[in-house]
C-alpha cells in the first residue's frame, strides 16, 4: 500500500517541475528563433549594401539621380524578397539631399537605402548604406530587448568615373 501512494505523489511532482521550467524553456526557444532571424536580416542588409555599392561604382550609373532605380533594384534583388521591405531614403529626394542616412519614419521591419548623393568625376568614393528597423516577432523577446532596434550596414567603394 505504501508503494502505491508514493507512486501517485511522484506523478504530481513531475508536472510541477515541468510547469516551473516550461517558461524558461519557451523563453530560450523564442530567443534562439528571434536571434537567428536578426542575424539573417543583418546578413541580408550587409550583402544588399555591398551589391548596391557595386552597382553604384559602374561608369554607366554615374548620372543616376534620385530615385536611383537601377541601384535600388540591384540592392533589392540581392535580398530576394524574404519579407524584407526596403526603399530609397526619402531624404535623398529633398532639394538639398541629406549627407547621412535618416532613421525617422520607418515602420517596424522596413528599411531605407541611402546612396551617396553628390557624385563627382575623378574616382570618388561612393557609399551605400542600408538601415533597417528590426522588431522581434515574439512578444516575450521584445519585452526583454525593446520593441525594435535599428540595424545598419554599409559599403564604400571607389568609383570608375
Amino acid at each position: 500500500m505504501d508503494r502505491m501512494q508514493r507512486r501517485r505523489k511522484s506523478r504530481g511532482q513531475a508536472m510541477v517541475e515541468f510547469a516551473l521550467l516550461a517558461s524558461l524553456l519557451f523563453l530560450l526557444v523564442m530567443g534562439i528563433f528571434d536571434f537567428g532571424r536578426a542575424i539573417s536580416v543583418y546578413i541580408n542588409i550587409a550583402e544588399a549594401a555591398h551589391e548596391g555599392a557595386r552597382q553604384l561604382v559602374l561608369r554607366s550609373n554615374y548620372a543616376s539621380r534620385p530615385p536611383d532605380s537601377v541601384i535600388i533594384n540591384a540592392t533589392l534583388a540581392k535580398i530576394g524578397g524574404g519579407g524584407m521591405v526596403l526603399m530609397e531614403d526619402p531624404c535623398l529626394s529633398n532639394p538639398t539631399p541629406c549627407t547621412s542616412p535618416s532613421f525617422s519614419g520607418m515602420a517596424p521591419n522596413t528599411g531605407y537605402i541611402w546612396i551617396s548623393p553628390n557624385r563627382t568625376t575623378g574616382n570618388p568614393q561612393v557609399t551605400v548604406r542600408v538601415t533597417y528597423l528590426f522588431a522581434p516577432m515574439t512578444a516575450m523577446i521584445s519585452n526583454l530587448t525593446g520593441a525594435s532596434f535599428i540595424m545598419s550596414a554599409g559599403s564604400s567603394m571607389r568609383a570608375e568615373y
